[in-house]
Order: structure tokens, then C-alpha cells, then sequence
């Protein structure tokens, strides 16, 4: 008899603190760690440009640079992977934070426009 065990197939939701998602830095954060392995002098641009970012709209338009980055040092699937778990921090992000709407960003699957 063949039978599903009740914890395959679940993955852990992400949790996190109130507090720390109303802080633009939670975001931040995520593109800091998604290029934390690569070194190269574009990374240093960016992470001079991550500290003048002043909204997730700011943000959102660097998506496009950070994948460029890491599938220069890793590969595409690697880059969206990455910017998979970007995505979903951004959304909630955006979700619960009061000042921001998730209006802000296209409506559409959050693919790289090249």
C-alpha cells in the first residue's frame, strides 16, 4: 500500500517580525545577500546606489542590473532564483507596510524586461 506522508511537499512559509517590515532596509537587505558572492566593481556601484534608494519603486528598477550581475558570475537559473526570493520579500513588503501600496509596482508576473 502506497500512501502520502503529511510532511512531504511542505515548505516552511517565511516569517518575519512586524517591525522589521516596515523598514526599507528588510528589502535592502535581500539584494545585499543576493550578491554577497560575487566580486566585481559593478557590485560596489550598486551597493552605492542600494544606499540612495529611497523607495521600493527605486528599488525595483535595479531588479534588472542584479540579475545581469549574477548570471554574469553564476547563471540565469541561479538569477532567478535569486531574484525569486527578492520578489517575494518585495511583495511583502509592500503588503504590510502602511505608506506603500503594491500599486506602486506592474501587476504582471515580476519577469526582467531586457
Amino acid at each position: 500500500m502506497f500512501f502520502r506522508l503529511p510532511w512531504f511537499g511542505k515548505t516552511p512559509k517565511a516569517q518575519y517580525h512586524d517591525t522589521q517590515v516596515l523598514e526599507l532596509d528588510f528589502v535592502v537587505d535581500e539584494f545585499h545577500q543576493a550578491m554577497a558572492d560575487i566580486k566585481d566593481p559593478i557590485r560596489t556601484r550598486m551597493q552605492a546606489t542600494l544606499s540612495s534608494c529611497l523607495t521600493p519603486k527605486d528599488l525595483w528598477f535595479l531588479r534588472s542590473q542584479l540579475f545581469s550581475l549574477i548570471s554574469k558570475h553564476h547563471c540565469e537559473s541561479v538569477a532567478h532564483d535569486r531574484l525569486a526570493r527578492l520578489d517575494q520579500k518585495l511583495r511583502f513588503f509592500l503588503s504590510h507596510h502602511p505608506d506603500y501600496s503594491s500599486d506602486e509596482l506592474p501587476t504582471g508576473p515580476m519577469a526582467l524586461v531586457h
